[in-house]
């Protein structure tokens, strides 16, 4: 009986506050999901100032099978915008709306994953796509 105790309390922890999440801090940057499995990232401050859509239109047709996260705290034009995008090429999105994601300039906006890891070197978008700073 005493051998059973600490699986016990485990359980009664995991009822009240939830499973333990691996590297929690890195989980909330990146809308639930691990900075290694990012395609493309796009913070808030880069989706209200510039037009992501075709960029990310691009990478939606080359890879169905990524998800796309969006936070829940964008502003809805532009969600649906991505939306839209992910509908049309058959990607999976999720609205993410947790008091852990934030929402100021630099936070994660929209970010396209995988299921596995992918290791790119660059993840943000004006980055990768420096020709979307010309633009605006």
């Amino acid at each position: 009986m005493q051998g059973k105790r600490p699986d016990l309390d485990q359980r009664i922890q995991n009822a009240v506050f939830g499973l333990p999440l691996v590297r929690p801090d890195e989980q909330h940057r990146c809308l639930g999901t691990f900075y290694e499995r990012i395609e493309l990232r796009i913070s808030f401050a880069e989706a209200l100032k510039y037009n992501c859509s075709g960029v990310l239109q691009r990478l939606l047709k080359e890879n169905s099978k990524y998800q796309l996260l969006i936070n829940g705290q964008l502003d809805m034009d532009i969600m649906g915008q991505y939306i839209q995008s992910a509908k049309q090429n058959g990607v999976l999105f999720a609205i993410r709306n947790s008091q852990y994601y934030r929402a100021d300039s630099n936070s994660a906006a929209v970010i396209l994953c995988a299921d596995h890891a992918l290791n790119r070197d660059t993840v943000d978008v004006l980055e990768r796509y420096p020709q979307l700073n010309k633009d605006v």
